[in-house]
């Protein structure tokens, strides 16, 4: 199968995974193996979908590559938050669906951990962000990625607790899935900011972690209810907001380091992240957010294992995606290189993917080695300004940091 634009479909093609409405919770649009008509065609755009899955002989061998649970388990969550975020009723937010939400995340949670490489679908991230349920669902699966995935780096930041315990990261999926409460009864000009956006600076909207955490507090786990309170600390200490000192006299002042929870920081960045993925409702192409996370505004912000865990996990190119080679031509991008995150290993396309009679070469083309050729474009979009300046390259991380999901932890907090 191929991830392929909306505005790319023909009819004829065949869907190889169903298609759900980019902001109604529970809304299947088109079921799985559904044959393209015009009127179909018409009607995704119409709904602003961007992306399908289509059927294309020759890819088989990608169709175990996303998986779908873990898919349906991330809608899930949109799902079971967006009917209370409706409400605009934090209190309604919290209380009355707290076990439906908990259910949710234990889910997914379980679903990563079983499919611990399967390919994160960052357009399904974009579609969903542009609401505010949206970006609460991306950030809770998000954040259970990334936390499944450094398991040794929990042990080391929560060190006092048993290793089973340290590991679960059952409640840093609810704190993320609740962290943005606070801004519900906010007006539009707030609620639809972000840290990245000049309004972050008004006192206004930094009120959004206080006024969260205190309809939560009483409701939730004192770690869930921490990220809600300090997903905005940064790592260099210029975050907010102020903690009073214990010594008289000294002025407060933010948290910073290790000071902060170690939930607390991977919601700081899938945050910011995911903001970057659909920056003002507008889809940008992976690598366009991956590249905006090393830009100098946010340099000190985040708890740099962390980052490096997340941009381990989403790759700039995600596999089964048409780009568009420095040469012109099509190709489909069947695996990629952690080690060289911007030069896939791809199958060149006889013809552009819209083309009835575009089929793929056998032949698999390792950008790695090759000095003249590399990914020009994707969905249209120029990327070669984002290639070649040194920032895209993982960041160095200790293995024993990190580790390989394998195993659900147990429970505790």
């Amino acid at each position: 199968m191929l991830l392929v634009p909306v505005k790319s479909l023909k009819p004829g093609m065949s869907l190889a995974q169903a298609v759900h409405h980019p902001s109604s919770d529970g809304c299947l649009l088109l079921n799985k193996a559904t044959v393209l008509t015009s009127t179909y065609i018409d009607r995704l755009c119409e709904m602003q979908v961007s992306h399908a899955w289509i059927h294309v002989p020759g890819f088989e061998e990608l169709d175990d590559v996303v998986s779908e649970s873990v898919s349906s388990g991330h809608l899930g969550l949109f799902d079971a938050i967006n009917s209370s975020i409706d409400c605009l009723e934090r209190r309604i937010a919290v209380e009355i669906n707290l076990e439906q939400y908990r259910t949710a995340v234990r889910g997914l949670l379980s679903d990563i951990v079983e499919h611990a490489d399967h390919e994160v679908v960052t357009h399904q991230l974009a579609s969903c962000g542009s609401v505010l349920a949206g970006h609460l669902a991306n950030c809770s699966y998000l954040s259970l990625l990334v936390g499944a995935h450094m398991s040794g780096y929990l042990r080391r930041q929560r060190s006092a607790l048993p290793p089973q315990v340290a590991e679960n990261t059952s409640e840093l999926g609810l704190g993320a899935l609740l962290h943005d409460i606070g801004k519900i009864p906010m007006p539009d000009e707030l609620r639809n900011r972000c840290i990245l956006d000049p309004e972050s600076e008004w006192p206004e909207y930094r009120m959004h972690v206080q006024a969260g955490y205190a309809e939560a507090r009483e409701h939730i786990s004192a770690i869930a209810s921490n990220v809600l309170l300090n997903h905005h600390q940064r790592y260099d200490g210029s975050g907010f907001p102020l903690r009073e000192s214990r010594e008289p006299g000294r002025p407060a002042t933010p948290l910073d380091g290790s000071q902060i929870h170690i939930f607390s920081r991977i919601v700081a960045v899938v945050d910011a992240f995911d903001h970057l993925l659909c920056p003002d409702g507008t889809i940008v192409p992976t690598i366009v957010a991956i590249h905006g996370m090393r830009q100098s505004k946010l340099a000190g912000w985040f708890d740099p294992v962390v980052v490096a865990t997340l941009l381990r996990l989403v790759p700039p190119f995600q596999v089964g995606s048409v780009i568009t080679l420095s040469n012109g031509s099509q190709a489909v991008v069947v695996a990629n290189h952690p080690e060289a995150p911007c030069r896939p290993r791809v199958r060149v396309l006889s013809a552009p993917v819209e083309d009835v009679g575009s089929c793929a070469s056998r032949r698999v083309l390792d950008l790695r080695m090759s000095r003249s050729m590399f990914v020009a474009a994707i969905d249209g979009v120029d990327i070669r300004k984002y290639l070649f300046t040194g920032e895209l390259e993982p960041v160095p991380v200790d293995p024993s940091e990190m580790r390989q999901c394998a195993t659900l932890p147990a429970g505790g907090s």
